[in-house]
């Protein structure tokens, strides 16, 4: 497993943990401006980006084990810790397990799973892309590839 990381500036530490379908790039110009008193460190999550792409440890607990692993490599034994959309549940993953090497933690954009009011955000038609999959998605696309067939794959 390798995460692909950028890292830039001193100070103290501060962790920015991207979205879904980004990588830590989204981050340029809030890192440039944080660089400037702090020590900046912005991967990108497995299976994102430049980070290997392994089968498996896309939960969010699994995650937040690389940030730490990433954090102890790099020597930072503390740090603020910033996630963003899918960030937001590995920032909180990484200071719910790392309390003690969590300074601040800053959550944005998305909720936390199983925090109130989490299933009643996710049933939203607003955000029907939290629990698309499973058997209803399948079902939508059930059958899809079969004009396919034939000549065109041949």
């Amino acid at each position: 497993m390798t995460i692909h990381v950028r890292v830039g500036g001193q100070g103290r530490a501060v962790v920015l943990i991207h979205g879904f379908g980004d990588t830590g790039d989204m981050w340029a110009p809030l890192a440039a401006q944080l660089a400037k008193d702090h020590t900046v460190v912005v991967p990108d999550l497995r299976g994102m980006g430049l980070s290997s792409r392994p089968e498996g440890g896309y939960d969010k607990r699994t995650q937040a084990a690389d940030m730490r692993a990433l954090l102890t490599e790099l020597k930072i034994d503390h740090a603020m810790v910033v996630g963003h959309d899918i960030g937001t549940m590995v920032a909180y993953a990484y200071a719910a397990r790392y309390p003690d090497k969590t300074d601040r933690l800053v959550l944005m954009d998305a909720p936390v799973p199983g925090i109130p009011p989490w299933d009643e955000i996710v049933r939203s038609p607003k955000l029907w892309h939290f629990s698309f999959g499973g058997p209803d998605a399948e079902r939508l696309v059930a059958g899809r590839g079969a004009h396919l067939s034939g000549s065109l794959l041949e």
